[in-house]
Parts: structure tokens; sequence; C-alpha cells
């Protein structure tokens, strides 16, 4: 049986290899980008692994921070009543009466029943906030400035490796998974509570509305959501949507007709936009196997950009 070598193209990589071509598929993929592969399923699944330890990292942080600041036993000190019995003849003497010191006892971890939640209490769950709520700025009235967080949807889960970085204590990264428009309006109020004064705050949303309502409705609850960022702070930015590698032809271009619109929509709000279309359409190699949420390069890029954006706006 005669064996025939000659080259054979990579469909992954485009690169050459000398083999046997008899029986090579059309799809040829070459041994060293199965391993790529494999190591990246294997990159991913270990990330998996650690956001959630950071999640659980961080929630241990804000309950500490908050029982040392909020809950503290507070001991009242021993009131001690002397009486003094004194006469001529004899040395003063001292009658003590002590009341029993009043200790005050609260389980520290009940916390986290305003920072744990089933997704209907408007709060960001520990397992999807990353960072910290700021300790000390998180309940002293909104005194502290310089603080920085992005409200999405799962689009923005893993982020908080680029965006937060070192600097955990004055960012935050919100995913609210599965939330659309009117969702992040009705929680805003809450996420932002103890978020200092004049925060930075970027928001990515709207990618779960698309091809769920009509372009009109959807562009009004934006402009609702503006109106109530703008009464809390000036430093808004707006993060444009995403091309989806799973979704139809017609829902992206209805994707990017929405970017076009938000783009317009913030130069006359006063808000900054972010458009990412480019970095990441024809990339689909940024994104995770389910061809919508991004994968370790997506996440390092979209954080990236976003920690730029904030430290323009804080500089």
């Amino acid at each position: 049986m005669s064996v025939e070598i000659g080259p054979v193209v990579c469909s992954a990589c485009n690169m050459w290899e000398i083999r046997d071509m008899v029986g090579v598929p059309g799809d040829y993929v070459c041994r060293k980008c199965v391993q790529l592969q494999l190591l990246a399923d294997r990159i991913e699944r270990l990330e998996l692994r650690l956001d959630s330890y950071w999640s659980i990292h961080d929630a241990e942080k804000v309950v500490d921070s908050t029982y040392s600041e909020l809950v503290t036993p507070q001991v009242k000190g021993k009131r001690t009543e002397r009486e003094r019995v004194s006469t001529s003849q004899q040395s003063s003497r001292q009658v003590v009466q002590e009341s029993p010191a009043v200790i005050s006892l609260l389980n520290r971890y009940t916390i986290l029943d305003t920072v744990e939640g089933d997704g209907s209490s408007g709060e960001c769950s520990s397992s999807q906030v990353h960072g910290t709520m700021g300790g000390s700025a998180a309940h002293e009235g909104g005194k502290k400035s310089g603080r920085a967080i992005v409200i999405g949807d799962s689009i923005v889960r893993g982020i908080d490796r680029r965006f937060c970085g070192r600097k955990r204590d004055s960012r935050m990264v919100c995913c609210l998974p599965g939330a659309r428009v009117r969702d992040v309006t009705e929680r805003l109020q809450n996420i932002l509570e103890g978020e200092g004064e004049q925060p930075v705050v970027v928001v990515h949303i709207g990618t779960n509305d698309i091809g769920k309502k009509r372009d009109e409705v959807l562009q009004d609850e934006f402009r609702e959501l503006g109106d109530k960022l703008k009464s809390r702070t000036s430093k808004v930015i707006i993060s444009g949507l995403l091309p989806v590698p799973r979704a139809s032809q017609s829902r992206n271009r209805r994707i990017l007709q929405m970017n076009t619109w938000l783009e317009k929509w913030c130069k006359g709000e006063g808000f900054k936009f972010l458009g990412h279309w480019n970095q990441f359409w024809g990339r689909w190699d940024q994104y995770k196997q389910d061809g919508l949420h991004l994968g370790w390069n997506g996440t390092n890029v979209l954080g990236g950009v976003f920690a730029t954006a904030v430290g323009e706006d804080l500089n």
C-alpha cells in the first residue's frame, strides 16, 4: 500500500504540515491546535473556579468590614454608684453597686441578607459582586470620592480581573445575569448606595432586550435609565452592545443600529459612549463556546477598555 505524503493545511491556524494525506478530512486540525484548544478549555474551567473563590473572598470582606464598623458589640461601661457614709470618728467607707454589663449580641452573618439575594431584592448577590463594597466608604454617608462601578448583565462577568486589578478598594463590578435595561433602572438606587459622591458609573446593558421589544420602547427605557443616572452622578459611561456570534445576521444588525442610536443619545445627554464593535466583530475566539458570553481573552479586553475610560474620568 502506497503512502501519499504531502502538505496539509490546518483549518484553525492555516499553517502547513507535511504528513500522510490519506484520509485527511477537509476541516483538518493539526495536533498543536488541538492541544491549544484543550489548554483553552482547561483555562476556562480554572477561570470559573477562580471567579468562585474571588466571590467568596469578596463576600467575606463585605461581612467583616460591615460587622467591624456597624454591628460591633457595644459594651456599656460599668455604672458604679458609690455611696459614702462618713462619721466623725470612722473613715469613709464605700458601698459599691454595679449593674451588669449590657452586651448586644448579633450574628454578623445576618448582614448577608442584604448582600445575597435571589435577584429580586435589587442588590447584587455575593456571587455577582467583584471587588469590594468599599469598606468604610460604603457607610460614611457617601463622603469618599474616586469610586467606580460597572453595572451590567452576564457579559461583564469576569472583567473584574482587569477592571478592578489592585484597586479593589475603590472599584466594583456588579453583574446581574439576565438583566434588562428596566431591571438596572429599578435597582440603581440600591446598587449605588454608599458609593460616595460622584462615582464613575459604567453601564453595559441591553443585549437581553434586543429582539424582545420594539426599538422605540427600548430607547424610552434607556432614556429613563439616563435620567436616573444623572440624578445620582455626572460621571456616566454607556458601553455599546457587543456582537453575538450565535445570533442571526438580522439580530446583529439590530444591535449595531441600537449602538448607533446610543452613541447619538449619549452625546445629547453628556454621557461618554464606548463602542467595542470593531474590537469584537469576527473575533469569535474572545467568546466562550456558547457564542454569547466572553471568554478569558474577551473579558480582559472589555475590562481593559473600562479601566482606561474610568481612569480618564477620575483624572
